[in-house]
């Protein structure tokens, strides 16, 4: 449901999945369905409504501000629910679909895809006691996900990984953001404090000159980087006495990570779950935390752009 940008690989992976077959695609546009539906073999259909009785589970990949109706319409027709990030605007809407999926006994998972990255998996191999996050992703502008800021666009991806590898529950944020180019912000940066004592610096930027996906984190005697976009894993270890041994004190390991099918390895889970191999790794509780955190920052980044502008107003 949603043939933009992101809705044609979803349909590209049903259909050559062997777990799966891509019965239909939906969208308003009917010439988009129907480009695509005979490319793959499916049927073309404008309304989600009429999913119901037709298939199994169904892709959700329409503007964040549409997720809540489509989602709750197709799980309460009875549909597996797989939705892209975020998994709604607020997190009353989150919860709802929460509450709905358990009603049903439905599987309800949320399209956070880093956490499915070969690169994601060898990281919390490595990660035990994590005291700071620095994480960084940017990227030029491009003309889609428009309807919601570059929080719910692009930082919640690294929330969501922060999340995963903290192990602790976010107790406050504080954070700056700027409209460039859109209506909503297009850069932001926030802290974000947990309540073990662990502390998170996060940037995101959709009007970048260039592409960057990288997170440095710190644990005792130890400094690890990884770069998403490279697939790179690198550590820095404490070996000795650095007072002493000056840089022959610190080890320092690379791993280059063999790229997978991110996407795939989504969908693949997704079936699994449904199948009942599996619980997903995002289910709805995950992702309604990340969106919480989000909302958080959002909240806390306009309440400074209000203040900042009140005293230039004086």
């Amino acid at each position: 449901m949603g043939l933009g940008y992101f809705g044609k690989f979803h349909a590209k992976h049903y259909a050559a999945h062997p777990d799966a077959d891509l019965v239909a695609v939906v969208d308003a546009d009917p010439a988009r369905a129907a480009k695509l539906a005979a490319e793959y073999g499916a049927e073309p259909l404008t309304d989600y409504h009429q999913l119901a009785g037709k298939v199994d589970v169904v892709s959700i990949a329409v503007p964040t501000s549409a997720h809540f109706q489509v989602a709750r319409d197709l799980l309460k027709a009875g549909l597996h629910v797989l939705v892209e990030k975020p998994i709604t605007d607020t997190v009353e809407h989150a919860e709802e679909l929460i509450a709905c999926a358990k009603a049903k006994n439905l599987v309800l998972q949320v399209g956070h895809i880093e956490r499915f990255s070969a690169a994601f998996r060898a990281l919390s191999d490595k990660i035990k006691r994590p005291v700071y996050f620095e994480s960084y992703r940017i990227s030029p502008f491009k003309p889609r996900a428009t309807d919601v800021d570059v929080v719910l666009d692009l930082m919640i991806h690294d929330i969501d990984i922060i999340l995963g590898l903290a192990g602790s529950k976010v107790i406050s944020v504080s954070a700056v953001g700027a409209p460039v180019l859109n209506p909503t912000e297009d850069l932001a940066n926030a802290r974000i404090e947990f309540a073990n004592g662990a502390v998170a610096n996060v940037t995101a930027s959709r009007i970048s000159g260039k592409t960057e996906r990288r997170i440095r984190i710190f644990q005792p005697d130890c400094y690890v980087v990884c770069d998403f976009n490279e697939s790179r894993i690198v550590r820095f270890n404490r070996k000795g006495n650095p007072e002493t041994e000056g840089l022959a004190a610190i080890e320092m390991e690379t791993w280059d990570i063999p790229k997978e099918d991110s996407l795939y390895n989504e969908i693949t889970e997704f079936l699994d779950c449904v199948c009942g191999k599996r619980v997903p790794t995002v289910d709805g509780m995950v992702g309604r935390e990340a969106l919480r955190v989000a909302s958080m920052i959002t909240d806390n980044l306009r309440a400074h752009r209000r203040r900042i502008e009140s005293e230039l107003v004086e």
